[in-house]
C-alpha cells in the first residue's frame, strides 16, 4: 500500500506513533517502560542491579501519564513538563529510600508543547537512553548520554574507551537527577526515535538510520528495531518509540501508509538538525 495523503485541521498537528518493548534474551524482568500517549512519548529504563528498578520506571512513567491526561484537555507548556519531572523525581526518590540497595531509572523522550505560540517538541533526557531525529535519509542524536564513557570521550580523554559503558552519571533516584532539555520546532516529515540503551548497545547508528529510512509505518519500524536488537544479542531490555509528524498543523500532511520510507518532507535538508537551544537552559536543575 502507498502512503496516503491526509488533511489535518489547520493549526492541529497530526502525529502517528508506536511503542514496543521486549525483555531481551538474557534478562528475566523487563525494567523498561514506555508511554506513547499523545502528546507525551517517553521511555524509562530501570537502573541495572537495583532490585526496585522496575518500580522506579513505573513511578516515573506514572507521573508522565498524569501529564498526558492534562495534555488531552489543553495545550501543554514547558512548565507542565518540568512539573511532571519534579513529580517523577520525588516518586522515584521515595522508592529508592525504601530499598536498601537503592533504585533509579533513566528517563528520556519528547512532549508536544506550545512555546511562543507555536508547537514544539520539548526533548528531555536524564541518563543514557536516547532521542534521535530522522529527516529524509539523515539521522542525528539530539540527546547527550549521561554516562562515564560519554563524558570522558566528550572531554577528550584518550583512555575513554576503557571506561565501562554502563556507569550512569545522572538518573532519577540518584544524587544528580538534573535533566537536559531542548525545544525542537515541529516540522512535517520529522521522524523521532526514542529508545533505551538496550537498542543502541546492539544496533549502531548507521543501521538505525537505514531502518528508519526504509521502514514505513511507525509500527513496522519499531518491530524491526526490536527484532534487530534481539537478533544481535538482546543482552538488555529493549524499548523503542517511533514518532512521526505527519502534519505540523499548517494544513496538508503525508500519512504514514503501509509502504515507503515514512513521512515525506519538502523542507531544506539544511534544517534537519535545527534545535532551538536558545530558548532553554541546556541543563534543567532539579528543584
Amino acid at each position: 500500500m502507498n502512503e496516503t495523503v491526509t488533511r489535518g485541521t489547520a493549526g492541529i498537528p497530526v502525529i502517528a506513533a508506536a511503542a514496543r518493548t521486549d525483555v531481551g534474551l538474557r534478562r528475566s524482568i523487563n525494567e523498561d517502560l514506555a508511554l506513547a500517549q499523545q502528546p507525551v512519548f517517553v521511555v524509562a529504563d530501570g537502573m541495572g542491579g537495583h532490585a526496585a528498578g522496575d518500580l522506579a520506571s513505573a513511578a516515573a512513567i506514572a507521573a508522565f501519564a498524569e501529564l498526558a491526561a492534562l495534555g488531552s484537555s489543553r495545550p501543554l507548556e514547558v512548565a507542565d513538563v518540568d512539573a511532571a519531572l519534579d513529580r517523577a523525581r520525588a516518586a522515584v526518590d521515595v522508592i529508592s529510600r525504601g530499598d536498601e540497595r537503592g533504585a533509579g531509572c533513566t528517563l528520556t523522550g519528547v512532549v508536544l508543547v506550545e512555546h511562543r505560540g507555536a508547537p514544539h517538541w520539548y526533548v528531555i533526557n536524564v541518563g543514557d537512553s536516547r532521542v534521535y531525529q530522522h529527516r529524509g535519509a539523515s539521522l542525528s542524536q539530539i540527546t547527550s548520554d549521561h554516562s562515564l564513557y560519554a563524558e570522558l570521550a566528550a572531554a577528550g580523554y584518550e583512555d575513554a574507551e576503557l571506561a565501562p559503558r554502563n556507569v550512569i552519571t545522572r538518573a532519577l533516584g540518584s544524587d544528580d537527577s538534573r535533566h537536559d532539555g531542548w525545544l525542537l520546532p515541529l516540522r512535517t516529515g520529522l521522524r523521532l526515535l526514542i529508545c533505551s540503551d538496550g537498542l543502541t548497545s546492539e544496533v549502531d547508528d548507521e543501521e538505525l538510520r537505514a531502518v528508519l529510512t526504509v521502514g514505513g509505518r511507525p509500527e513496522s519500524v519499531a518491530d524491526e528495531l526490536v527484532r534487530r536488537a534481539c537478533e544481535a544479542g538482546g543482552r538488555d531490555n529493549v524499548t523503542v518509540i517511533v514518532v512521526d509528524t505527519l502534519s505540523d498543523g499548517s494544513g496538508f500532511g503525508v500519512g504514514s501508509g503501509g509502504g515507503g520510507s515514512g513521512p515525506e518532507t519538502d523542507d531544506d535538508p539544511a534544517d534537519d538538525d535545527e534545535v532551538d537551544e536558545t530558548t532553554l537552559d541546556v541543563t534543567r536543575p532539579a528543584s
